[in-house]
């Protein structure tokens, strides 16, 4: 048992949440713009609003993400089903997570560790996304839970970092 400034994980006393509705997989569908200065060689993340609230890194193990362009699939999963890169830090299943507990998505831009560093009218690394769709597979659920939100929305330092997406259906 760890214990963090006061705190105990797992509570004396409290039980463990009951996952009824299991997520299995995660599928995230991006567009990417395709004007200059559209695309980023900066990590781009999904993160998960609601009780469940994390973040996966979204970069695939093979070949280049965020090109100008581009329609990127990423699929969070198990090792064996995956695509992106570090699959056991970006596993949705584990630890297990409740597609109940998942009330929105969100999109965030961060910035390289390395400062970028082309010119000086590009200290502004952006990057356009034209949509962005996201589809949650559980168990016990008849249909995925599907996400959606359409741009262009840009992201960077002088436009913001983080954009919502939301429950497809609601504003």
């Amino acid at each position: 048992m760890t214990r963090l400034a006061g705190a105990t994980y797992p509570r004396p006393g409290v039980a463990e949440p009951t996952i009824r509705n299991p997520v299995e997989r995660i599928e995230v569908d991006i567009r990417i713009g395709e004007g200059r200065m559209s695309a980023t060689d900066d990590p781009i993340f999904l993160g998960i609003r609601g009780r469940a609230g994390r973040e996966f890194r979204l970069q695939h193990a093979e070949g280049a993400s965020f090109r100008r362009g581009a329609d990127d699939r990423y699929v969070l999963a198990g090792a064996d089903a995956t695509n992106v890169e570090y699959p056991e830090l970006n596993d949705p299943t584990t630890p297990a997570l409740d597609a109940a507990d998942i009330v929105g998505f969100y999109i965030r831009k961060g910035m390289a560790p390395i400062p970028n560093v082309r010119g000086i009218g590009e200290l502004d690394d952006r990057v356009e996304v034209v949509s962005v769709e996201v589809v949650v597979h559980a168990g016990g659920l008849a249909e995925p839970l599907r996400f959606f939100r359409l741009g262009p929305v840009w992201l960077g330092l002088a436009c913001g970092s983080t954009f919502e997406v939301p429950r497809e259906g609601e504003a």
